[in-house]
């Protein structure tokens, strides 16, 4: 999977689009790329970042711990922001630098028994306040370099999954003899952006790494809590930085402070890469040249059509996300059985779906009612195109096996707001609900109302109301009622 990254730049608001192909030849490319087209390249991931509204995720802060709640295993801590964050036990880090044993099943010491109120203790956000919930915090820091993340508090060595399995091998053992002769302490997780990285890297890396720690720690013990000690970097570097590797094929921007400040971050962590990010020059926005005006609009669509005549429809509640697949306009090909015409839709739509949830950055639980199939090979191979599907997410995804009711389960990672919680607000009128009332009912309401005004005060000869030219139709239809009503209140 090849991706390039777009970030467009605007008063009070940055965006950044994640193109993506599977196999499009150089010359392809080329050509796709000069004559403004697409070509195979389709928007796979969407981000918007707005002016005082940045993520905190990766945010580290001096906070002070403000109540201790045993009950529920956690802890409020005030990081100087609106509400404070929630710390649960399993997060904490004991006085010897160490992760606490997880509570598990009541095992492990009470959280009351390793922090007090009114205590200062130094947190990172691993999840942005969403809604009415404040930060989700953790005492386990840990510091995101190009290859590798550093955990000061934790041990032993772990490599992304995604990596190829000889490869996961070799790097476990370049970094077990760094760490080994290093003698220092903390874990490390190579990421994939590390394919292709060598011990010399690792040894730079490593030595960066720590470096930047000790300066954490000297700002910690220097500020007064609660006070922001680490700030993550801005939307572009943080996106590019999970893509650099094998899978970067470019970035364009439209904005020369943020192409000065991302050639600069390159400079320092992939020179090699510097010469592949573009200013954009083109009179054509940068966004409409490649499609991803369309992307993002489409987020605030209820209804996803796919190639095939068939549609998506996803609603939004409290608990979770609904994703219906319907046939549409489908109705297969030739002589072929309806338990085809039926996976086929299916098939495409378990990819969409994926897309969805990745442009849309949606999180919690997700049901999928896909069309019902009769055979179980032809499920399998529904659900095995969602799974392959979810391999390209980089957010953590746990599908369940289709229920008994023909539904697929699945839970996202909720880290941040999505797009469309950042792009839209909740409705005034319907207050949310998607649906107001109709004229007629308005109607019926305007005449139930009228009957209480004139029999509680009989004495005007007659009374004006105001209403929406609609239900002023409704109310001048014969059978409305308002003849009856005046004759019987006179």
């Amino acid at each position: 999977m090849k991706k390039k990254i777009l970030v467009s730049v605007d008063a009070g608001e940055t965006r950044v689009a994640v193109l993506e192909t599977r196999a499009a030849a150089p010359s392809e490319t080329s050509r796709s790329t000069s004559n403004g087209s697409n070509g195979d390249w389709r928007v796979g991931e969407l981000y918007v970042e707005r002016r005082g509204s940045r993520s905190i995720v990766g945010n580290i802060y001096k906070g002070v711990v403000d109540n201790v709640l045993p009950g529920m295993e956690a802890a409020f801590v005030d990081i100087g922001l609106e509400r404070n964050g929630f710390l649960h036990v399993d997060e904490i880090v004991t006085p010897d630098g160490k992760a606490a044993p997880k509570r598990g099943r009541g095992q492990g010491r009470r959280i009351d028994e390793l922090i007090k109120r009114g205590q200062e203790i130094v947190v990172q956000a691993v999840k942005d306040p969403l809604k009415t919930k404040g930060a989700r915090l953790s005492m386990q820091v840990s510091i995101a370099g190009r290859y590798l993340v550093y955990m000061p508090q934790g041990d032993g060595i772990g490599v992304s999954r995604r990596l190829p399995d000889g490869e996961r091998t070799q790097m476990r053992k370049s970094l077990d003899k760094i760490h080994a002769a290093k003698k220092e302490k903390g874990g490390y997780i190579v990421r994939t952006a590390a394919q292709g990285a060598n011990q010399e890297d690792f040894e730079r890396e490593i030595s960066y790494l720590h470096k930047l720690h000790e300066v954490l720690e000297r700002r910690s013990s220097d500020v007064e809590a609660p006070s922001l000690i680490f700030q993550e970097a801005d939307l572009p570097i943080r996106v590019l930085r999970d893509v650099l590797g094998s899978e970067f094929h470019g970035a364009e921007i439209d904005d020369q402070k943020q192409f000065e400040r991302v050639t600069s971050f390159f400079q320092r962590t992939a020179p090699e890469l510097v010469s592949m990010v573009e200013l954009h020059s083109h009179s054509e926005h940068l966004f409409e040249r490649h499609g991803a005006e369309e992307a993002f609009r489409s987020t605030l669509s209820r209804r996803v059509d796919l190639p095939s005549g068939g549609y998506l429809i996803v609603d939004y509640a409290e608990a979770l996300t609904v994703i219906d697949i319907n046939t549409g306009s489908f109705t297969g090909k030739g002589k072929g059985r309806l338990e085809d015409t039926i996976t086929k839709v299916n098939v495409e739509a378990a990819d969409e779906v994926v897309r969805q949830l990745r442009l849309r950055d949606i999180g919690g639980i997700i049901v999928i009612d896909f069309i019902d199939m009769a055979r179980a090979k032809n499920r399998d191979q529904v659900l095995k195109t969602l799974r392959k599907a979810l391999d390209e997410d980089r957010t953590k995804t746990y599908v369940v096996e289709v229920s008994p009711l023909g539904l697929v389960e699945m839970t996202r990672q909720n880290v941040t707001d999505g797009v469309r919680e950042i792009l839209t607000e909740r409705c005034p009128t319907c207050d949310g609900e998607g649906v107001v009332r109709s004229a007629e009912t308005v109607a019926i309401e305007a005449l139930r109302k009228l009957r209480d005004v004139v029999l509680t005060k009989p004495e005007p000869e007659a009374h004006l109301i105001r209403v929406n030219p609609k239900v002023a139709r409704e109310l001048m239809r014969h059978d409305s009622g308002l003849l009856e009503l005046e004759a019987e209140l006179g």
